[in-house]
């Protein structure tokens, strides 16, 4: 997830890169997957659930975590990244559910959520991200990733153009490689969790013709997992 705070002094290129990215696809992607995440984490749990722990891992600018809370209110979150908050934004009441991590620990303790999220964040950290999903396993009871499926070569480059033009202006490193269904699964089962399902043909760009003419439903999946 894109983070205001990942690149405090951006070059011009990268400054009007983020401003395409921001008038192209990005406001309604994002809702889209808001929508789509809030719904799956919310199925996990009863209806009419008073109070739920959220964990958002790699939260970018929190947008997501911030519409899911207004689409399901009981859903109280938290959100952690690698940046450090800059000093103007410590006072700041959007940024207080914010926790900065070193990327390899997260700093709670066991059992403190009942779920936790990655939103396109762990194809960034390869091949470290089975050791996140280890800790995702350990603080939270339930594990949502939403990532990428690489399906040959084709998938792979198109993917990392997309990786360029939402996280190249913010700062972020680009992936070489992306998850097959295989690795995926096989990085789930060492950090010693289960799939309960995988929704592996999420449509984000229904609406936006050349992107949909480019790109496959099936690079996109959302996982539900458990201990």
């Amino acid at each position: 997830m894109s983070s205001p705070i990942a690149n405090q002094s951006p070059t011009a290129f990268q400054k009007r890169l983020v401003a395409l990215h921001q008038r192209s696809a990005h406001s309604h992607r994002i809702t889209k997957l808001s929508d789509c995440l809030g719904a799956q984490i919310a199925s996990l749990f009863p209806v009419g659930c008073a109070s739920l722990r959220a964990l958002d891992v790699g939260c970018g600018d929190m947008t997501i975590a911030e519409n899911i809370a207004a689409a399901h209110p009981a859903i109280h979150w938290t959100c952690t990244d690698i940046h450090e908050l800059p000093s103007h934004l410590k006072d700041s009441e959007k940024w207080r559910k914010y926790r900065r991590f070193d990327g390899t620990t997260l700093p709670f303790e066991d059992a403190s959520f009942d779920v936790v999220l990655f939103s396109d964040v762990l194809h960034h950290c390869m091949p470290q991200s089975e050791g996140l999903l280890r800790e995702a396993a350990r603080v939270g009871r339930h594990v949502v990733v939403k990532d990428h499926f690489e399906r040959g070569w084709y998938s792979r480059q198109m993917l990392r153009l997309m990786d360029f033009v939402g996280n190249y202006g913010y700062g972020v490193e680009l992936p070489k490689r992306y998850f097959t269904p295989e690795s995926f699964r096989e990085a789930c089962k060492s950090a010693g969790l289960r799939e309960l399902r995988l929704l592996d043909n999420v449509d984000l760009y229904l609406d936006f013709p050349v992107w949909r003419f480019l790109l496959r439903k099936s690079w996109q999946f959302v996982a539900i997992l458990e201990k």
